[in-house]
């Protein structure tokens, strides 16, 4: 695998950078500029640093990177606004990422890894094989990306886009510690969501270290059979222990706790599954205010024979839920026409 020539400074914890800057910046006042610069004030090159010293400057430039992905491709919709980003990595590799609008708020759907190794049956970036976990940098730098093209901060982060962020939960964690730090990014933890289709010790380390962001299950199915189907590398674990971790995460972090339930027309969408559901989400003590299921009707592509559900099943699947006391609301497609809607992050 190709390396990157200079070190990428995004990789490295603010905190490291006073020792690592150290031969090049002697002042630790310095370093702390030089984090504002990266992380408040996004510049996108050294260059910008304008209150540090021109050899100071130099001396950076010669030794590390401060972006890494060498071409972007940008699609926006026409339908609502949502644009699709297409990043190449430094080793030419492509990942997604997603700018979302909404009430003058932007929020961005996020990739941690190159490909994914669950593969799911019914989502693009299951399709991509796997090759390698995305940099802590490089997590970033889409999140960093996208606010310099849209000229302002984004208010929400979603790890929901391609990969599974809990088997890169080094990298992830450290990003996160970054994205809620008032003196980095500064983004409220109650505005991030992790989504895993359930990799329990990551998501009880998650829960354990408290960092206090918000929790989406990807399940899908509401009997073990049913989500094998659809989920076949699902790491051994039961829904019963998955609503279980729901449940522990919950407790620990008194965040919320999203349910995602992609309806599959004629495989997961009928009353019984509907019914079944709502039955989990008692016996697991998750009908709470802080718990809430998002339906999912799925998005078309040309690579599953899947179909989106009839509207009457979709409603009919809301109000069993509703009627059994649970939260729960039906998301809306966006980006539909730029294949940027919810399993559609992939090779177009």
């Amino acid at each position: 695998m190709a390396k990157q020539k200079k070190q990428f400074l995004l990789d490295i914890e603010p905190k490291q950078l006073y020792s690592v800057l150290k031969p090049i910046v002697s002042e630790n006042y310095r370093t702390d500029q030089i984090i504002q610069w990266i992380y408040s004030k996004k510049v996108l090159d050294f260059e910008g640093f304008t209150n540090i010293s021109k050899d100071i400057r130099g001396n950076l430039e010669s030794s590390f990177t401060l972006r890494s992905f060498t071409n972007v491709i940008k699609d926006e919709s026409i339908l609502d606004g949502t644009v699709r980003y297409t990043f190449r990595t430094y080793d030419n590799k492509y990942i997604y990422a997603v700018c979302l609008p909404a009430d003058n708020k932007k929020t961005v759907c996020i990739s941690t890894q190159v490909g994914c190794p669950v593969s799911c049956k019914f989502c693009l970036s299951g399709k991509t094989k796997f090759v390698r976990n995305l940099s802590r940098g490089e997590i970033l730098e889409e999140i960093l990306h996208i606010e310099n093209d849209i000229k302002e901060r984004v208010s929400g982060v979603l790890f929901m886009g391609m990969g599974e962020p809990m088997l890169n939960y080094k990298n992830l964690t450290s990003v996160i510690k970054t994205l809620i730090s008032k003196k980095e990014m500064n983004i409220g933890k109650r505005h991030i969501t992790v989504s895993s289709m359930g990799i329990i010790p990551a998501i009880k380390n998650l829960a354990n270290e408290m960092y206090g962001v918000r929790f989406a299950l990807s399940l899908h199915a509401t009997d073990d059979k049913q989500r094998t189907k659809i989920i076949p590398n699902n790491f051994g674990t039961t829904i019963s222990d998955l609503l279980n971790v729901c449940k522990y995460y919950l407790k620990k972090t008194s965040s919320r706790v999203t349910i995602e339930y992609i309806l599959l027309k004629d495989f997961n969408d009928t009353s019984t599954d509907a019914h079944r559901l709502a039955r989990l989400m008692k016996t697991n003590g998750l009908v709470n205010p802080s718990v809430q299921v998002n339906l999912i009707p799925y998005n078309e592509t040309n690579s599953f024979d899947y179909k989106t559900p009839l509207q009457v099943s979709i409603l009919n699947f809301k109000k069993i839920l509703k009627l059994n006391g649970i939260t729960v609301n039906i998301r809306e497609p966006k980006g539909l026409d730029i294949g940027a809607a919810c399993g559609q992050l992939g090779k177009k």
